[in-house]
């Protein structure tokens, strides 16, 4: 009798005269075996598609598509044998059975490849969707050539079986040697190599005998050893991938703890030692050395906020970066280099014998940091200030030494100072200011504190032009508070831009509130070098303004000449910028600063303020005298308006007179007025 497989290539025809009783243990071995094949394909894909959805890997799910395509194609091939061609073309199983093989091979290269994180192979950067086209492309290629030539169908066992079995093994030995590419060499990586290289020399061997071979059809013992060590390889590999993913895991909670253990000791982001690190160990070198002197310098960058705020988060953390390695690798050799904030690096000094090698550090440390750094926006300059406290002249132990030098650096800082060593007593400065901190920002939510404002008289018309903003404190408990007693602490405590905030704020309302009332007098408001250089004052004052419905040539802003020397560039923007929104920018305390003709002619400022120091004694100097008079001519030469400060007496208001002065501005007009009589002083005629 015949008894034949439908498949026509896979263990295929058993072509035999013997009884069915007799070749029934083999045919029931090689279901045994597809069944077998099909059930661990399909049980391990399910495993890997479980997996995929907790480890989220792109090469994990590869491996579940593999396997899973494995699975269906020993179905197909038992579907092929058990059911009738009427039921299901053959055509549509030998497409499902060409198509699986080869996307078996090939998302099982696709994963291996996916494992090196490159993304730069062209099987990583396909989509599934399109690998999905192109192997049926390949299936159908494979399969619609055949059935129409008796001359062609010749061909078809050895191009549907042979080449395909063939064009799969390389695909394995292909895979095998992806995987050997990878950095490690864990079990389950050795273990995937040599089953995908057996695999592939597996198929590829058996193609060659089949191909060679003159018995036709095989040998079914031949056969049956075939499957089986298709069979165990195909386990091996499963295993072999259960067994990565184990070691992945464990590898991953290894560095996790690693991690943790490094983020323990050391700032994530610069490398250097974190605050509790460094107490630990500099408390170690103390006790090493109880009786010789270590130094710790608190070193801080200036105005590194503002720096953060203008280049950008990422360049300041690039900065704080290339900062730690300068430190670490400064010929000072410090003994421990450590991060203890925002901008703030602690440094260890253990070699200094003299006053001089302290100074000599200091100066080299500073050199460090004033080197330009090279940042994406171009190189910058810096700045900073260093406090200093020392074992065992100041403390004994790590905790008070790096509170000591803490101390000094907040010190030196509110001093303006850039470096400063820890005396006795400044703990009870700090604590003061803490105070004045604590006062300082109830005053601002609570209103305690008052505008004022001093009239300014334009010369021309003999009539008001408009008013300057000052402040005042009704303190609750120290009474009414004039600026000198408290704007100090303001700039020491870093709170200068937020009171130019709250003052702008409340002289915009003010504006707004007397425009109520039928008046429309422009306010001049100063504005501190730190908040006129950020980059968002322009969009704050563009929010009040549409807020409280204000026109911009109402509000005028006073910047300092230093602050306009600061940054040449940079500060003619913001004035070009203000100016296009209407707002007019002008020079407070002309002459005080680091006066320059070019910054002058280059800045698009509206006026010029003449400081005091020079109206005061003009009638009594001619030092002073010439020099307001050049004032003046200058500025109008410039095409700019000037305004003199300070006057108080009806000489100097005549002399002011006399060389064209724009705009006066003193007690000889009026003294800084409360905003009622402010209010009373712009509904009255102006009396020279």
């Amino acid at each position: 009798m015949r008894v034949v497989e439908q498949t026509g290539y896979l263990l295929l025809c058993i072509e035999t005269t013997q009884p069915v009783s007799a070749v029934a243990p083999e045919i029931f071995s090689r279901l045994a075996i597809y069944l077998t094949e099909m059930g661990i394909a399909l049980l391990l894909s399910y495993l890997l598609w479980r997996l995929s959805l907790v480890y989220k890997q792109s090469y994990i799910r590869s491996w579940f598509f593999a396997l899973l395509a494995f699975g269906i194609y020993q179905l197909m091939i038992l579907l092929q044998w058990a059911t009738p061609s009427s039921l299901v073309p053959a055509a549509i199983m030998q497409f499902t059975v060409v198509f699986c093989s080869y996307g078996f091979a090939v998302y099982l290269l696709r994963g291996m490849v996916q494992t090196r994180g490159s993304g730069t192979h062209l099987l990583s950067r396909v989509s599934n969707a399109r690998l999905i086209v192109l192997l049926s492309a390949a299936a159908v290629v494979s399969i619609a050539p055949f059935g129409w030539s008796e001359a062609i169908d010749a061909w078809q066992r050895y191009f549907q079986l042979y080449f395909r079995l063939l064009l799969m093994g390389i695909l394995l030995l292909t895979a095998a040697v992806s995987l050997l590419q990878r950095t490690d060499n864990a079990l389950g990586q050795r273990l995937a190599v040599f089953s995908m290289s057996l695999w592939g020399v597996l198929y590829i061997a058996y193609t060659i005998w089949q191909v060679l071979s003159t018995r036709q059809p095989a040998d079914i013992q031949l056969l049956l050893i075939y499957k089986c060590v298709e069979l165990f390889l195909l386990s091996c590999l499963g295993l072999a991938l259960l067994i990565w993913l184990h070691e992945h895991e464990r590898n991953t909670n290894r560095q996790l703890s690693e991690k943790a253990l490094y983020l323990d000791r050391y700032d994530q982001l610069t490398g250097a030692l974190n605050r509790d690190a460094l107490l630990t160990m500099l408390q170690e070198k103390l006790q090493q050395s109880a009786s010789a002197s270590t130094y710790l310098l608190m070193l801080g960058l200036d105005k590194f906020k503002t720096i953060n705020e203008s280049v950008g988060l990422k360049q300041g953390d690039i900065l704080l970066r290339q900062l730690n390695q300068r430190l670490e690798a400064s010929i000072l050799k410090p003994a421990l280099v450590a991060r203890t904030g925002g901008d703030i690096f602690a440094l260890a000094l253990t070699d200094i014998k003299t006053a001089t090698q302290l100074q000599f550090a200091l100066r080299h440390l500073q050199q460090l940091v004033e080197k330009s750094f090279d940042l994406a926006g171009g190189p910058l300059q810096l700045s900073c200030t260093i406090g200093i406290a020392s074992a065992p002249e100041d403390a004994m132990t790590a905790e008070s030494l790096l509170q000591k030098a803490n101390i000094a650096y907040h010190q030196a800082k509110r001093l303006q100072q850039r470096s400063l060593a820890y005396q006795a007593g400044m703990e009870d400065e700090s604590a003061r200011l803490i105070g004045w901190e604590t006062e300082l920002l109830s005053a601002m939510r609570n209103d305690e504190l008052v505008l004022y404002f001093q009239p300014q008289i334009n010369l021309r018309d003999n009539k008001l032009e408009a008013f300057e903003v000052l402040i005042r404190w009704q303190h609750p408990t120290k009474g009414f508070l004039m600026p000198g007693q408290f704007l100090p602490f303001v700039e020491q405590l870093g709170l200068s831009r937020q009171l130019d905030f709250w003052i702008l704020h409340k002289a915009v309302k003010t504006i707004s509130e007397w425009r109520k009332q039928q008046l429309q007098i422009p306010l001049a408001v100063n504005m501190s070098p730190l908040h006129f250089q950020q980059d968002g004052l322009k969009q704050k004052i563009q929010q009040l303004l549409l807020q409280y419905k204000i026109s911009p040539d109402l509000l005028e802003l006073e910047i300092t000449e230093n602050t306009a020397m600061h940054d040449m560039e940079k500060g003619s923007n913001h004035v070009l910028e203000l100016q296009q929104m209407g707002i007019r920018v002008s020079i407070d305390d002309f002459g005080t600063g680091y006066s320059s003709l070019a910054y002058l002619r280059r800045m698009p400022i509206e006026k010029i303020k003449i400081d005091r120091s020079f109206v005061m004694d003009m009638a009594g100097n001619d030092s002073d005298m010439i020099i307001v008079k050049t004032m003046i001519k200058l500025a109008h030469g410039l095409g700019k308006r000037i305004l003199a400060e300070g006057v108080e007496t009806a000489m100097q208001l005549q002399l002011l007179r006399n060389l064209s002065c724009d705009t006066v501005q003193g007690y000889y007009f009026a003294k800084p007025l409360s905003e009622q009589d402010a209010i009373n002083f712009a509904r009255q005629p102006v009396s020279l």
